[in-house]
């Protein structure tokens, strides 16, 4: 360990972080397009909530385009002009498929806690700490 890392990471306990993904031959269902989905649920549109993510329109497109040719069915429904412009709403597909994806996450997620509290307790790292000094 060089001093200066050891000093950063000494404030910051040990944790796991745990990303879920449903793939296909590409990924199908992610953190990405989750966010995608809640932003246009908050926005109203593609375009606010790529703004939210920091992502360009054309990039949000491609990626609810990709998702939605791989699930086969359409996530958002698109309602142009009107009094106050077009705007986007989820499908009930996208509103279960999110639903499904966040129970998915959590179930994951609780999970890995557990195992990672089981296996890096600090009784555990003892442990591992002690075998490299003959004890």
């Amino acid at each position: 360990w060089k001093g200066d890392r050891m000093e950063r990471e000494q404030g910051v306990p040990l944790h796991c972080k745990v990303t879920v993904r449903i793939l296909k031959e590409t990924r199908a269902f992610g953190p990405g397009v989750a966010q995608l989905l809640r932003g246009i649920g908050e926005t109203g549109s593609l375009q606010g909530a790529a703004q939210q993510m920091g992502m360009s329109y054309s990039k949000a497109w491609t990626v609810m385009k990709e998702a939605e040719n791989i699930w086969g069915f359409p996530l958002t429904e698109r309602h142009v002009g009107g009094l106050h412009g077009g705007h986007s709403v989820l499908t009930a597909q996208a509103q279960i498929l999110l639903q499904r994806y966040d129970s998915l996450e959590d179930s994951v997620c609780r999970v890995a806690q557990e195992k990672f509290a089981e296996y890096f307790n600090p009784q555990e790292l003892r442990r591992l700490k002690e075998i490299g000094h003959g004890k």
